[in-house]
């Protein structure tokens, strides 16, 4: 992913292997990206996993800084928007030096919900929440420091909320 990014800020229209464009690409990534996030969140989210992002915006906010801001399906509950900010790594490819998912969003119970499927992707962006205590999962994820030896424990990672009242 880091590469596809760093590529896309070059030639956002490249042409990847099978015919694919870097877009396409990111997105199939992404996929991954969220059901590997998803699985840090609460309780309640765990039973959903990304089935394929329908749409994609990238914008590079800053050098090396990235939001990506789309809609991906639930399973075969429905849609749900996502917005994660990435910051690369000049000096690696390993890591993202920091991530700031966010997915979902709340019912007026506070619950996490779906968006109907037969709504258009440009519709569920503009419901998407504004800030962080209205996703329904908004986590800041970190990787290891440089300098670790011993594996992470992949039942504690490294990962904690963003300020709740914070803007997306």
């Amino acid at each position: 992913m880091l590469r596809c990014l760093r590529t896309w800020r070059v030639t956002p229209d490249a042409v990847v292997e099978g015919d694919r464009t870097l877009l396409q690409e990111i997105g199939g990534l992404l996929e991954f990206l969220i059901c590997g996030c998803i699985a840090y969140g609460p309780r309640n989210l765990r039973g959903w996993w990304s089935d394929g992002v329908i749409h994609l915006e990238i914008a590079e906010t800053n050098r090396d800084r990235f939001t990506l801001l789309g809609v991906t399906w639930i399973d075969s509950l429905g849609l749900a928007p996502f917005e994660i900010d990435v910051e690369l790594d000049s000096l690696d490819d390993t890591y993202f030096t920091k991530t700031v998912f966010r997915i979902g969003m709340l019912d007026k119970d506070r619950r996490p919900t779906v968006c109907d499927r037969n709504l258009a992707p440009h519709r569920v962006l503009a419901m998407r929440p504004r800030y962080n205590r209205d996703w329904a999962m908004a986590v800041e994820l970190t990787p290891p420091p440089r300098n670790a030896t011993a594996p992470t424990d992949p039942v504690d990672p490294p990962v904690s909320p963003v300020g709740r009242d914070s803007e997306s």
